[in-house]
């Protein structure tokens, strides 16, 4: 689990840090181990929020941005992991936090700390997956159930929602479907130029056309025949 901590306390920042690393030590598996990266200011933290499954903020006692601002710019950037806020001059409480917010209150106990650790993951685990798709004026994050397809033309990819927009996304097919990762085997080439999901396919009709759910047609080809057919039998 990879966690920031974001905090303007240089005493409190190093506590949490001590306490996260005696908690990773305890972890069985080497995979549940905590990777922590500390911020006194949030600037470089939000310059990649997506890296971290788990957010420690309390930034109360600086000038710039607050704690509430910079769980807002966070959301905005396409941060989906769990947030704890870590009440210590300001009772966080009474504030309009979203609801993957936790609270955590100083001087922090370790029981406490591990308990909204436990939170955290399955708050986590609920969160759907989304996609980062760039284009050269905005950044869109979307839904990975929504994708229907996403059709390489020109050295661009071209994603298709279930909502109907056509989202261009900046570099080739391959790096459409590697940002997916290994969790979402629904994602198949249907031929050199198209990645389908297979979990909107609304028909497959000869010779080895599958209808997606938005009536569009995509040609497969032989791999993807065979493949299409797998996946509808496991479903």
């Amino acid at each position: 689990m990879h966690i920031a901590v974001c905090d303007d306390n240089f005493a409190d920042r190093h506590q949490m840090e001590r306490l996260l690393g005696r908690e990773s030590d305890k972890e069985d598996d080497s995979s549940s181990m905590y990777f922590v990266d500390s911020y006194g200011n949030p600037t470089v933290m939000l310059s990649h929020p997506k890296a971290y499954d788990l957010f420690f903020i309390d930034m109360c006692r600086s000038e710039g941005m607050d704690s509430l601002s910079i769980v807002k710019a966070l959301i905005e950037k396409g941060a989906t992991a769990p947030f704890v806020l870590c009440c210590s001059d300001v009772d966080y409480r009474k504030q309009d936090f979203p609801e993957n917010t936790l609270f955590l209150d100083k001087p922090i106990k370790v029981d406490e700390l591990r308990a909204v650790i436990e939170q955290a993951k399955k708050i986590k685990e609920a969160a759907p997956d989304t996609i980062e798709l760039r284009d050269l004026m905005e950044t869109v994050y979307a839904k990975v159930t929504d994708v229907i397809y996403a059709r390489e033309k020109d050295t661009d990819t071209y994603v298709c929602l279930e909502d109907g927009r056509i989202l261009k996304s900046i570099g080739q097919l391959w790096l459409f479907r590697r940002s997916l990762g290994d969790k979402h085997p629904e994602f198949i080439y249907a031929n050199n130029h198209t990645i389908i999901n297979c979990n909107c396919i609304k028909a497959v009709t000869r010779p080895g056309i599958a209808v997606m759910t938005n009536g569009k047609r995509v040609i497969l080809n032989h791999a993807a025949k065979g493949q299409v057919k797998q996946y509808t039998r496991k479903g």
